[in-house]
């Protein structure tokens, strides 16, 4: 409960109550910069937990583990935290910009997590450059610069943490109701030519299309994998090119009213996806053969 647990965290609770029953509203920066000053102290406490080994008294193996347990928070989420206290330890003037508000905790965390990839080749780091750098930059571009650092300073563990990365994609599709559904990381490169082909075709289709943003990118992925295997240029799997069976009617494919819909496979109905030129939400789901609603 919150003021549990001593002296310091009691005031600390009955501050947080009396600033609940405020009736006025607050500056945002400012408030953002206390609660970034307080996670920094959450992290101060997360090293010295791990420091005193609290974490095996309960039989964990890691202090981020035993930290997300005891404090509902996902296990990367812990591990930041006993990262970013351990690192501020060696980083005095982050520490002390970040409990000023001077920058954020996200900032101090970027810088933190460079220097523990860094190791001993850390020691050189410039604390005030960076939290020029945090100052300036938004958190992209600071992880942008913390990538470059990091690869001028130690190729070798740069190349090595990107190989290790790139191990870790994987992709998910599966059935649920009959619906699909998509799970997966991919490398960056992968990702940033996904990102621009979906964005490239996500966009409204004029003041009708009443599809939300993330609707017009599950439609613009469809339409990708629809482009790709009407090109034909996809390759064969035992002599046959990839291709979706599809059991109709004449009257289906004639689009006339009432006819039973096209099927996939039992229970899957075939509509189309929206078709681009015309209002996406007229056209999303409209059978292919049937006389265009939006037009």
């Amino acid at each position: 409960m919150l003021g549990e647990g001593g002296t310091p965290l009691s005031e600390l609770g009955a501050a947080v109550r009396k600033f609940q029953a405020r009736e006025v509203r607050v500056n945002l920066s400012g408030f953002r910069a206390l609660i970034d000053a307080l996670e920094g102290e959450f992290a101060v406490e997360a090293r010295e937990a791990k420091k005193s080994g609290d974490h095996l008294v309960n039989g964990s193996i890691t202090a981020g583990s035993w930290i997300s347990q005891i404090c509902g928070m996902s296990v990367p989420s812990a591990a930041d935290r006993v990262c970013v206290g351990e690192q501020l330890e060696s980083l005095p003037m982050v520490a002390a910009a970040l409990s000023k508000g001077e920058i954020g905790y996200q900032s101090a965390s970027v810088i933190c997590h460079l220097r523990d990839r860094l190791g001993d080749k850390g020691d050189a780091l410039d604390e005030e450059q960076w939290i020029g750098f945090a100052r300036q930059h938004s958190i992209k571009d600071l992880n942008w610069l913390s990538a470059h650092t990091r690869y001028a300073i130690d190729p070798t563990g740069f190349e090595r943490d990107t190989e290790e990365n790139y191990e870790e994609r994987f992709l998910h599709i599966s059935e649920m109701n009959g619906m699909y559904h998509l799970n997966g990381v991919i490398d960056p490169e992968a990702g940033a030519a996904l990102k621009t082909a979906v964005d490239a075709l996500a966009k409204r289709l004029g003041q009708d299309d009443g599809r939300t943003p993330k609707q017009r990118r599950a439609d613009a992925l469809t339409e990708i994998v629809y482009k790709a295997m009407d090109e034909g240029k996809l390759p064969r799997r035992n002599g046959v090119r990839p291709h979706i069976t599809v059991t109709t009617t004449p009257e289906g494919l004639r689009g006339e009213l009432g006819a039973a819909a096209s099927e996939l496979q039992p229970g899957m109905f075939l509509l189309g996806p929206p078709r681009r030129g015309c209002a996406g939400k007229a056209c999303s789901g409209w059978p292919a053969t049937a006389p265009c609603p939006g037009s």
